[in-house]
């Protein structure tokens, strides 16, 4: 295999070697293309040993900014840069392969995403990716109940928004700079590009996080220091390096390389990242490029020149446009199940052999074209039916989403019952920013408090309450832990993501007529100060009020809704969603003793357990033959929350003395209360 460089194919301007003598066709560069795609297909996919290999995506940026930056500044400085004429460029190079993507993407849809979670999270990205939106909706989208990236086949357009998006303003970063620096860029031009690049790092650095909604993952402006660190490797940086000595370029090669192979080992997708982390492959990237561009006859541009990883580079970006909606509809359908081999076939072989299509029948057409003399004669029409064609693309997207999301919603209401008897909207069944409405405190009122375990409760619950004559109000969200609202944990923690629910909850607490009755449901976890703040939590209540303690309903091992659907689907059979009930009963062993404790304490309280709704004696199962009760592995549907008031219909009657629709009413409240 010949570590020549592959056959010159265009040439790069400006970038000396230390001379006026503009480079030939940077075949390393397609080679460092091909390590970038390479990592992140072999990550997403899951190779072992490539844990990290999303840092693919930071040296994408790296490139682009590399070429692009260095393009625009050449033409200023040549006089010859035209705006239209660069967005123009920019619309054919980018659009045809990924609007094609896109159309193939909708038309699939439709036939994959069978729960009504998937096909409307698919929405919004379906309307907006044309829009080059998608990493602001998929920050916006993400939370608690936000569905398994496996299920979001646009997800990976987050990168290419945020491309677009720089380069939608680089170019008038860069005409400013230009002209305030006296037409050239010199020193200051170089301050205001060294400014610009070290807020971006700062605020990618600072933001340290790992879990839940990531702005600097999603963001341009945290993004935008990689493009600039690219977009520094210009003729001035080249020619210095250039006169240093040769082994120190070569060193400086080769750790560069490695930089970015210590990140694709070591990393992984459970660190805080971009961060202070993302340093590693972006600056191993640009010490590439630019011992590249320095001697390109050192040993890692000519291993990077190797032809094999030219070509995959060539094909880099239909490789990477592909390989996701492929992989995301393989795990779809498999209920986000990987497989090594079935990944590697689609994400892998079928992904690359349409990016190859993509690049022989689409790409290099275009090429030529732009070669041609009238090509570029009106870069303003061309601009406008990018423009055109993106917003037809998102509206037909959307509109073809949403029918396909009421389809599948139609499809499981009829088929597998999931909306039950309904729900109601009550007004008081989520605390906002201005916390509850004043009619959420008046008049007899029921409590349903705790974490998402109690929050999926609340529409059929409002509904079944509500027919008694007792508006329930909710104080339940994810992440809200009932004994959080516990006397002393609401004096020492009053910071947290739940806080704005406890104006609202001590509100109710001091009512001169107590609260009818308490609902109290979680994802109950056993700790040591477990017995003592919930009951703390239940003490505080007047011993009038009603309490229903709801124990832990089953975890099973996947998704209940999909599990079910894709199962029927493949007519494989339902065995794999379900679970032993000794496993469950296991597990929820030291919670429940907790809670009938809790319960037996008190007059005025009451404990459920939900297995006998969802288990026999020797199985738990999130369906039955006619219905599936569970959204996920653990969150019941509105036919889950059906289920467990009408079996406990006895309880629920008791906390409002009313007929359970059997012609029982519940049982006299205890007259003692408390210890």
């Amino acid at each position: 295999m010949s570590l020549s460089p592959a056959a010159p194919k265009r040439a790069m301007g400006g970038l000396y070697r230390g001379s006026a003598k503009p480079l030939e066709y940077l075949a390393f560069v397609d080679g460092l293309r091909a390590i970038s795609i390479l990592a992140v297909v072999a990550f997403h996919v899951g190779v072992p040993g490539a844990s990290g290999g999303y840092v693919g995506v930071d040296v994408f940026f790296v490139i682009s900014g590399f070429l692009i930056i260095n393009q625009i500044k050449e033409g200023l400085e040549s006089g010859e840069f035209s705006i239209l004429s660069f967005y123009a460029g920019r619309t054919l190079r980018i659009l045809p392969p990924f609007l094609i993507m896109v159309a193939a993407t909708n038309l699939a849809a439709p036939f994959v995403l069978k729960t009504t979670a998937t096909s409307w999270d698919f929405l919004p990205s379906a309307g907006l990716a044309p829009l080059m939106v998608t990493n602001v909706v998929f920050l916006l989208t993400q939370g608690y109940f936000d569905i398994s990236s496996a299920e979001k086949p646009f997800l990976h357009t987050w990168t290419l928004s945020v491309e677009e998006q720089f380069y939608l303003c680089a170019p008038l970063l860069l005409i400013l700079a230009f002209r305030l620096d006296k037409r050239r860029f010199g020193a200051l031009a170089v301050a205001i590009g060294l400014i610009l690049m070290a807020l971006s790092f700062a605020s990618s650095a600072a933001s340290q996080t790992s879990n839940g909604s990531n702005a600097a993952f999603y963001l341009t402006p945290y993004r935008a220091w990689e493009f600039l660190i690219g977009g520094f490797v210009g003729s001035r940086a080249v020619a210095a390096t250039a006169s240093l000595p040769r082994v120190l370029i070569d060193f400086v090669g080769w750790a560069g390389l490695g930089c970015i192979f210590l990140a694709i080992q070591f990393f992984d997708a459970g660190m805080p990242y971009p961060s202070w982390n993302a340093a590693l492959p972006v600056a191993g990237a640009a010490a590439v490029i630019l011992c590249g561009l320095a001697a390109p006859d050192t040993g890692v541009a000519r291993l990077l020149s190797l032809r094999w990883l030219t070509a995959v580079g060539l094909v880099s970006y239909g490789w990477y446009l592909w390989h996701w909606p492929i992989l995301s509809f393989i795990r779809v359908t498999r209920v986000d199940e990987n497989s090594l081999l079935l990944d590697s076939l689609g994400g892998g072989v079928a992904a690359l052999a349409l990016a190859c299509l993509s690049y022989r029948f689409v790409e290099q057409p275009i090429r030529r074209w732009r070669k041609s003399p009238p090509a570029m004669k009106r870069p303003d029409r061309i601009v406008l039916g990018g423009i055109a064609a993106c917003s037809l693309m998102g509206a037909i997207g959307a509109v073809g989403a949403f029918a396909g999301f009421l389809s599948t919603r139609s499809h499981l209401a009829s088929r597998y019952g999931v909306e039950g008897r309904g729900t109601l909207d009550n007004g008081c069944g989520r605390v906002g920013r201005s916390g509850l409405p004043n009619e959420c405190f008046e008049g007899p009122v029921g409590l349903l408090l705790g974490d998402s375990h109690a929050s999926v409760l609340f529409g059929s619950f409002a509904k079944s309450f509500d027919a008694v004559g007792t508006r329930l109000v909710s104080i339940a969200g994810p992440g809200c832990y009932p004994t959080l609202f516990a006397p002393r944990m609401r004096s020492e923690k009053r910071k947290h993501g739940c806080a704005r629910a406890l104006a609202p909850f001590e509100r109710l607490l001091s009512r001169p007529d107590p609260v009818s009755f308490v609902v109290i449901a979680a994802n109950w976890g056993y700790d040591e100060q477990a017995p003592s703040l919930i009951s703390d939590l239940i003490a505080q209540f007047d011993p009038r009020t009603r309490i229903l303690l709801i124990g832990q309903v089953p975890i099973f091992p996947k998704p209940g809704l999909e599990c079910v659907v894709f199962s029927d689907w493949y007519g494989d059979g339902r065995d794999r969603c379900i679970k032993p009930r000794s496993e469950v009963e296991a597990s929820n062993s030291a919670m429940k003793l907790v809670l009938k404790d809790v319960a037996s304490r008190f007059g005025n309280v009451r404990y459920i357990d939900p297995l006998d709704v969802f288990c026999d004696r020797t199985t738990c199962r999130p369906f039955s033959e006619t219905a599936v009760f569970f959204s996920d592995s653990h969150h019941v549907l509105t036919r889950g929350a059906d289920e467990l008031y009408d079996w406990f219909a006895g309880d629920f009657a008791w906390l409002t003395d009313t007929p359970d629709g059997k012609g029982r009413y519940g049982a006299a409240l205890p007259t003692e209360a408390g210890y």
